[in-house]
């Protein structure tokens, strides 16, 4: 399996416009999802205390197959 780059502005851009927006109460995150420059779909998974925030916290960035 090839490993793939997600860049710090895919991640902020969906950050900032998240396509959409899950709250994962097990894992007390909102996973927010978003393409990368190139058309693959992401999520990021922010803590749930920080997001809507300036400064939320990324708990994680996965590429969605």
């Amino acid at each position: 399996m090839r490993r793939r780059h997600i860049t710090e502005e895919d991640v902020l851009a969906t950050l900032r416009r998240p396509l959409e927006e899950k709250h994962d109460f097990e894992n007390n995150s909102y996973k927010l999802y978003g393409h990368t420059g190139d058309g693959r779909k992401i999520y990021v998974a922010v803590k749930d205390t920080t997001w809507g925030t300036q400064d939320p916290v990324i708990k994680t960035v996965v590429e969605v197959s």
